[in-house]
């Protein structure tokens, strides 16, 4: 589980960071359920010193690699939505370490969003969120709470999306704590390119995101 918390700390597309924003194959390792919006070809790549994680989905299918120096995981992941307000997904994750995980996603409305995501078993690591959304998508504040059932310890993250002008977006995300990760994503309507820094670290990670469908 502390391999997915790092991984969700450091992606350069705020977007994976918050179980109730990630859309397409940014869901892939974050919360399945987001494969179910918007659904279409997509294929993401991001790298760190320490971690290279990738995923694509097609249509409401995904698969993702997910590599440390110690650990390789994959995850085949399924995301499907609802009529109404509701997404769900299944994710099975397979390698070195085994989980099965269940995703939900609620659109209330156009500026709500909430999420939630747990791992099936004795010792579940499960995620709860939202996502608030303000003058149109100029902001967006995320806060997450997770809770791990392994080692029995609770962790808040905060953060927020400013979209200042077309096609550039300013990524703020931490604990609370403050190990805070900062970082921009320059984009087009079918691509996206993705840098943050890690203070906690002092290292960057790098991402990038390409579209069969316009986002």
């Amino acid at each position: 589980m502390h391999l997915l918390l790092i991984f969700i700390a450091i992606n350069p597309f705020n977007d994976a960071n918050f179980v109730s924003l990630p859309y397409r194959s940014l869901s892939v390792f974050t919360n399945p359920a987001g494969i179910g919006l918007n659904p279409g070809a997509e294929f993401f790549f991001t790298y760190h010193p320490k971690i290279i994680n990738s995923g694509i989905t097609l249509g409401n299918l995904g698969f993702g690699i997910l590599r440390t120096k110690q650990i390789k995981n994959y995850e085949l992941a399924s995301g499907f939505k609802l009529p109404g307000v509701f997404s769900i997904g299944y994710a099975h994750q397979f390698g070195d370490t085994t989980e099965n995980v269940i995703g939900v996603i609620c659109n209330l409305n156009r500026y709500l969003t909430l999420g939630y995501r747990t791992t099936l078993g004795k010792k579940k690591c499960m995620q709860g969120g939202a996502g608030v959304r303000f003058f149109g998508n100029f902001l967006t504040l995320a806060s997450d709470i997770t809770y791990e059932g392994i080692e029995d310890t609770t962790a808040y993250y905060l953060g927020c999306i400013i979209n200042p002008a077309y096609g550039v977006l300013i990524n703020l995300f931490s604990d609370l704590d403050w190990n805070w990760h900062a970082g921009f994503v320059l984009e087009t309507t079918k691509l996206k390119l993705g840098l943050i820094y890690s203070w906690q670290d002092k290292k960057f990670t790098g991402g990038i995101k390409i579209s069969a469908q316009s986002y």
